[in-house]
């Protein structure tokens, strides 16, 4: 019997922000900066270990 892996473990991770038209403030300009880096950077990282992982168990 093969392990089940539930679908949302493996979700994808969330999109570049967008950058409004208009001059940013810096308090601003660090969230979105943050939001940026934590939905590419570190759920991407996060993502790949998860996916190597449950590919490992599962075969």
């Amino acid at each position: 019997m093969k392990p089940h892996v539930d679908p949302s473990v493996m979700a994808e991770c969330g999109t570049v922000v967008d950058v409004p038209h208009r001059f940013i403030p810096g308090d601003e300009t660090s969230r979105l900066w943050a939001q940026d880096r934590a939905n590419l950077g570190a759920c991407g990282r996060l993502n790949h270990a998860k996916g190597t992982t449950i590919r490992a168990l599962v075969k």
